[in-house]
């Protein structure tokens, strides 16, 4: 192989290699590359996919990470549907300007071909650099057998609850996972991170010492959702229960909570094309608390009348909506999300509707 790092950075998915002899290759990679480019890397990012146009995505997406958190990146690809068993492998380097040197991430690209349950297991523990921590993004839906082999030693655990068909059945199997790593595996739904901006701003709702007694008085909930983010709707109303200790309470196919002093809050979601949750509404009685925000806007307009205090209205920050930045955000984290199974308790019956 002849090609420096530099000629590596535009070609996707990367330099073919033999599978037997992928560290030898990126060793050599780096004797070749100079003293200019130095190697770095923070954690180890495996991302599984089924779809071969995600390759690319995935491949550009990285190189955005590697610009602010510096990894040994694992792509896999894995064409199910194949006759015929086998694997292939790429290389690739992704850098950026960091004073007068530059800072480069590895990339090792797989495509294997035919179902073989152990491959993608013993593709990840082959190439992990060193012992950092793993953190794994399965943009595919779960499935059983769980390999306990590969589950219990990932540290973090991405995927995205939007884009499941069947939430019910895929969310049964994260909490078993989860357990597989005797509480090792932080669960991290890029569906949950995307409503941090969101769950804040509620929260900020209530700082006013004047608005603070009504939120133990809400009666209603509306939450605005675009087509296909029901569960982004569901994830947001499981945390207000959680929060507020509202118990689910189903009589003949309706569903209403009940609040610790018996009073009922009932709910509704309304599907309208727009941001993911483009409104969420808490009334309690004639006094109602608002967030609103149009598609691709980077604030939500919070708006607070009736009761007995003082109507307003100001813009908070509503985060961004590029996966780039949603992932950043996650990677960055060292802990847990502490309420996230705790907020689907709150909604499980909910999640086969």
């Amino acid at each position: 192989m002849e090609a420096a790092v530099s000629d590596l950075v535009t070609i996707t998915p990367g330099l073919p290699v033999e599978i037997g002899r992928i560290e030898k290759e990126l060793g050599k990679l780096w004797e070749e590359s100079g003293d200019g480019k130095t190697r770095a890397s923070l954690i180890n990012l495996a991302i599984y996919t089924e779809s071969a146009a995600a390759v690319d995505r995935n491949t550009e997406l990285i190189a955005q990470i590697a610009t602010e958190h510096a990894c040994r990146a694992i792509l896999i690809f894995a064409n199910r549907t194949a006759a015929e068993r086998g694997a292939k492998a790429w290389i690739n380097a992704h850098c950026h300007a960091a004073g007068k040197h530059e800072i480069c991430s590895e990339q090792i690209t797989f495509q294997l071909d035919g179902d073989s349950p152990s491959a993608l297991t013993n593709v990840v523990f082959a190439h992990l650099d060193s012992d950092l921590p793993l953190c794994f993004w399965s943009q595919a839906p779960f499935r059983e057998p769980l390999d306990s082999r590969l589950w219990s030693w990932i540290d973090r655990l991405i995927f995205d609850s939007n884009d499941w068909d069947d939430p019910a059945a895929q969310f049964a199997l994260v909490r078993k996972i989860a357990t597989l790593g005797e509480v090792r595996t932080a669960l991290c739904d890029l569906n949950w991170t995307r409503l941090l901006s969101l769950r804040l701003g509620l929260a900020h709702f209530f700082d006013n010492a004047c608005a603070l007694p009504y939120l133990r008085q809400l009666d209603h909930v509306e939450i605005v959702h675009a087509p296909g983010a029901r569960i982004s709707a569901l994830l947001l109303l499981g945390w207000l229960a959680h929060q507020l200790d509202w118990k689910l309470d189903s009589v003949l196919g309706r569903h209403a909570f009940r609040a610790p002093d018996r009073r009922e809050v009932t709910f509704e979601f309304v599907m309208r094309p727009g941001a993911c949750i483009s409104s969420c509404r808490l009334a309690a009685g004639d006094a109602s608390f608002q967030l609103d925000r149009a598609q691709h806007d980077q604030f939500y307009h919070a708006t607070m009348s009736g009761g007995r205090f003082e109507a307003s209205s100001q813009l908070l920050p509503a985060g961004r909506d590029r996966i780039t930045e949603t992932l950043l955000m996650e990677l960055s984290r060292g802990g847990r999300h502490p309420l996230y199974l705790k907020a689907l308790d709150a909604i499980q019956p909910l999640l086969a509707e």
